[in-house]
């Protein structure tokens, strides 16, 4: 019997594997495919998220660095820059290797090509149930995504309203196009989807296109919006991967006897931008830590592992729920929020700190409040 078992190996269950291997817990990872594997994803990781790993990612993981960020709605377009880094560019195929590859070094077993197709929660242990046979361990750390088994046993499945949709490709591109038009900058158009936005992050050789919204999923045009968008960039269609998220800012229980929930299966992802990897980083540490507090303990009760939540809130559950704020105001009248974000260089500088993830939710608004009868009357005036 293992001391703990992670479902998943995104980065939120091989940083929790990680450092529950370290703490001298016998660990196990079960992830439903080989790896490296495809994800769908951007693929930036913000200079915040790049803080919560104990070491550099290495250089050959990173495809370009950016420094600023251009906005784009209808023909308006503005860009800024900051002497800081704003988010590295890898590929998350890559990148998510790289960390289960750390876990294992640490200690951990993985075990691949492997569907958890259910828990079965006993006094002492919990039995996991496998395409590769049962297995058992004293907890279980659920990492397995928006679709997430072990979700199953902790709260109710999340409702249509509480996910979104993305669909996004790998589009080859020379390194002199991209040098040109894209150095070391990420794009966003809020014109192209409804409540979501399209974006245009540059990689080595390649650029990662994709749309997302709260609405796409229910839309049975999002792929026709997909195409529009390649198109109207001049790019070359590749047919997208989609992919589900949860929205974050949503209270939802992340623990239950012997088990506990990290990164897209526990919701933690930013609302507003639809970024996951900062929280999954810091989630899968701060679950890790719980475990390897119940682990001394000897006790894997609800009351024992809800002080994880408690912690989850109070690192980061404010900015979650402020995310949420912004992207409901901001996507309800975005002919009046995007407006402002292009004709605004303070405001998209703002907006940039928080692609960072250096500046949270709560200060942008605190900012952005007293400004907003000033902007929407100048933009008012110059229609």
């Amino acid at each position: 019997m293992q001391d703990v078992i992670v479902v998943g190996a995104g980065p939120a269950g091989s940083t929790a594997a990680e450092y529950t291997a370290k703490a001298g817990l016998s660990t196990m990872i079960i992830e439903k495919d080989y790896l490296p594997r495809d994800k769908t994803c951007a693929g930036g990781i913000s200079s915040q998220a790049l803080k919560h790993l104990d070491h550099n990612v290495p250089v050959n993981l990173v495809k370009r660095k950016c420094f600023g960020a251009r906005v784009r709605y209808g023909n308006q377009v503005l860009e800024s820059r900051s002497d800081e880094l704003i988010a590295s560019m890898v590929s998350r195929k890559e990148f998510d290797n790289y960390l289960t590859t750390k876990a294992v070094n640490s200690g951990t077993k993985l075990l691949q090509n492997t569907r958890v197709k259910s828990l079965n929660i006993k006094s002492n242990h919990v039995e996991i149930h496998t395409t590769a046979g049962v297995f058992k361990a004293k907890d279980v750390i659920g990492a397995d995504g928006v679709n997430s088994v072990c979700a199953r046993y902790v709260r109710p499945q999340l409702k249509p309203d509480e996910t979104a949709f993305s669909l996004a490709s790998d589009i080859p591109l020379s390194k002199e196009y991209i040098d040109k038009n894209y150095p070391d900058i990420v794009e966003f158009h809020f014109d192209k989807i409804k409540k979501g936005y399209g974006w245009v992050f540059p990689k080595d050789g390649y650029v990662s296109v994709g749309i997302g919204g709260i609405d796409a999923a229910k839309s049975s045009n999002s792929l026709k919006s997909y195409y529009e968008f390649i198109n109207n960039l001049g790019f070359d269609y590749i047919k997208p991967s989609g992919h589900f998220l949860p929205i974050g800012g949503v209270k939802r229980k992340t623990y239950n006897n012997r088990v506990l929930l990290t990164g897209d299966a526990a919701g933690f992802v930013d609302a507003f931008l639809g970024e996951g990897i900062n929280y999954a980083l810091i989630s899968g540490r701060l679950a890790a830590e719980t475990v390897v507090d119940a682990c001394y303990k000897n006790d894997f009760s609800k009351a024992m592992l809800s002080e994880y939540q408690d912690k989850c809130n109070c690192e980061f559950g404010d900015d979650l729920k402020y995310s949420y704020i912004v992207s409901k105001v901001f996507y309800r009248h975005p002919d009046i929020f995007a407006k402002m974000l292009v004709n605004n260089e303070k405001m998209l500088y703002r907006f940039i700190h928080l692609v960072t993830g250096n500046s949270g939710y709560s200060s942008f608004i605190k900012w952005l409040l007293p400004r907003i009868p000033y902007y929407t009357a100048k933009n008012f005036i110059s229609l």
